[in-house]
């Protein structure tokens, strides 16, 4: 990883990172993962519509378990890139992979450059009958890294200004 690695810029004043900022891709970054199966025990199936509250808990005796506060990112369906933090601890849905991130980047920053990509992912769909997020487009995201402590300031910075817009939206 180059610190000084070119980048394409429609700025030409800009080609170059600033200093102490690399790009890697995402597969660098985190992992597609399934959780530890289990039975026996009686958890909450965390599908897509209990994760976005369209749902009350369906509960299952096995299942692929997942921790609570873990990420889950849709892989199957209309919103393959979407992705959802777990309330609970439960039983992984069937279409979802288990995001795990590496320890040394801000979670948060990661997710946010997913976020910028969902269009792209959206968009970019693999398999007829029903879509599947394109897992080789999805590793291959360049992603632009500083250093942790300015991915924290850009996270803050980011939920400051979208506090801002939910109060504006909140008096129209």
């Amino acid at each position: 990883m180059n610190p000084k690695a070119e980048i394409t810029c429609d700025n030409a004043h800009y080609t170059q990172l600033p200093e102490g900022w690399q790009i890697v891709s995402m597969q660098t970054l985190c992992n597609l993962i399934d959780g530890e199966k289990q039975s026996g025990i009686e958890r909450i199936n965390l599908d897509v519509k209990y994760l976005r509250g369209e749902r009350d808990a369906k509960k299952l005796m096995a299942g692929k378990y997942i921790p609570a506060n873990s990420l889950l990112i849709l892989v199957d369906g209309e919103n393959s890139g979407e992705v959802f933090r777990t309330p609970i601890d439960g039983y992984q849905g069937s279409t979802f992979k288990q995001l795990s991130i590496t320890d040394e980047m801000n979670a948060d920053y990661v997710l946010l450059v997913i976020n910028l990509h969902r269009k792209t992912l959206r968009e970019n769909k693999v398999g007829s009958a029903i879509p599947h997020l394109n897992k080789k487009l999805f590793k291959a995201i360049e992603v632009p890294i500083p250093p942790y402590n300015q991915q924290k300031r850009i996270v803050e910075a980011i939920n400051i200004v979208f506090k801002h817009l939910d109060t504006i939206m909140e008096s129209l």
